[in-house]
């Protein structure tokens, strides 16, 4: 009697039970932030499963095993997709949008489809979900770690950090601030442009609230390329990381304001700026540790 782990239909398990299977492939699917649904599969040619192409080839995926435990020890996979510098969902390879963010925050989802008479798939099986974590980027492959779901059970508790600044991400939803609202369209001037200072074309008159914002090309060689400022004053704006491309001047690009994360210190970053201290989370008078004893 053949014993079933997982939730199976009646033709696959009398499939399986009868030894008529033929073949057996994965299937790969990422759900980004914004719903879009990005699948693949091993297999090596293209596969219709209702009204899902998964794609094959390009990029090409492999996968380590899975561990799973009793305990509370977290499950992960580890996927390797290789891809080519052509273009991918709208022009830039997916390297380089995978190193902009494409999969942060994604969700994974890791199944085996069945088939009695190949390519026709009889039936599938979803064997592993999770969430993406690390990402290590070399040469033409992405190397994901995949974390399960209980990943989000393996944190501090309590949650709540009682420190100087603000425990909210600037925008999200214990901020409660629209980020459009901190958001502009900018032009790149000429005077220093490198990959990694973006002079103004016109100084905005708020320049200093960029810090610790973030930059997005929408124009020129570099667009799509997401970096943080680590300074921002009325010559441009400086960047952590360098662009993988130097812009034009006239490029364009967006920016969003950054948060010092402070109830009222007035930088023009503060809550007391913002006029937002209802939903300030910070405990300003917690000791700093150099003075804590």
């Amino acid at each position: 009697m053949t014993a079933f782990l997982r939730t199976a239909s009646s033709p696959l398990k009398a499939a399986l039970a009868a030894g008529t299977i033929k073949a057996r492939t994965d299937l790969f699917s990422f759900t980004l932030l914004g719903g879009t649904v990005l699948t693949w599969t091993s297999w090596d040619h293209h596969l219709t499963i209702g009204s899902t192409v998964y794609s094959s080839r390009n990029p090409w995926l492999e996968r380590t095993n899975w561990n799973v435990a009793n305990t509370m020890e977290v499950p992960s996979l580890t996927v390797y997709l290789r891809a080519f510098n052509t273009g991918f969902s709208g022009g830039a390879s997916i390297k380089a949008q995978i190193h902009n963010g494409l999969f942060d925050g994604a969700a994974f989802l890791l199944s085996r489809a069945y088939m009695t008479a190949p390519p026709a798939v009889l039936d599938t099986l979803d064997l592993f979900g999770g969430e993406i974590g690390g990402i290590d980027l070399t040469g033409s492959t992405a190397t994901i770690t995949i974390k399960g779901k209980s990943n989000k059970l393996d944190q501090y508790a309590p949650r709540n950090l009682y420190q100087i600044g603000c425990n909210h991400a600037f925008c999200d939803a214990g901020c409660a601030l629209l980020k459009s609202a901190f958001t502009a369209a900018f032009a790149a001037g000429s005077s220093g442009l490198t990959s990694s200072f973006l002079p103004w074309a016109s100084a905005p008159g708020n320049a200093t609230n960029y810090q610790a914002g973030t930059i997005t090309m929408t124009s020129g060689a570099a667009s799509g390329q997401t970096r943080t400022i680590a300074q921002a004053g009325s010559a441009g704006l400086t960047l952590a990381y360098p662009l993988y491309e130097t812009p034009s001047a006239g490029d364009t690009f967006s920016a969003v304001q950054g948060c010092d994360k402070s109830f009222n210190s007035g930088s023009g970053q503060s809550c007391t700026d913002r006029s937002n201290t209802q939903h300030y989370k910070g405990y300003e008078f917690v000791p700093p540790p150099n003075s804590a004893y």
